[in-house]
């Protein structure tokens, strides 16, 4: 519970630094660079032609199954929408963001994807269906910087 509440509140911190909202437009947009979360966060990225594509539903669905885990693998979900809004997970991303988040990582517009980038930056999965959440949780746990927290987590 306490690791959970710690990851959540280096996430709400971090959103508060990387977060400028924009005059004129409605509510609040947030500026996100990938580069600000390198070292701090793993980021799974679901880009979607819509909310209601089944493929990123599914994918939503098992991440929030399960919440605490995602937390405690330091992920942050962004989710890139075309036809809709995308977020980081509650803020709302600005469409400058989304469209330099598309170009760093070299996806354009179409079918639903998913990319997960380590903690160093580098894409770690590429999958155009949906990832389980065993998978996705084992790809993390497999990593060297994953195993390294956990050690030093039990101590």
């Amino acid at each position: 519970m306490m690791k959970s509440m710690c990851s959540l509140g280096i996430f709400l911190l971090l959103l508060a630094v990387v977060s400028m909202a924009h005059a004129g437009e409605k509510g609040s947009f947030a500026d996100l660079d990938l580069n600000a979360l390198r070292w701090k966060n793993r980021v799974l990225v679901l880009f979607s032609p819509s909310e209601s594509d089944a493929s990123f539903q599914s994918q939503k669905q098992g991440l929030a199954s399960r919440e605490e885990e995602v937390a405690d693998r330091d992920l942050l979900i962004l989710e890139i929408i075309e036809q809709g809004k995308s977020r980081a997970g509650n803020q709302l991303l600005s469409i400058k963001s989304v469209q330099d988040i598309r170009k760093r990582l070299g996806v354009q517009t179409g079918p639903f994807q998913v990319l997960l980038i380590g903690k160093d930056g580098g894409v770690k999965l590429r999958s155009r269906e949906p990832v389980s959440i065993k998978d996705l949780f084992g790809l993390i746990d497999s990593m060297p910087m994953r195993r390294q927290e956990m050690e030093s987590r039990k101590k």
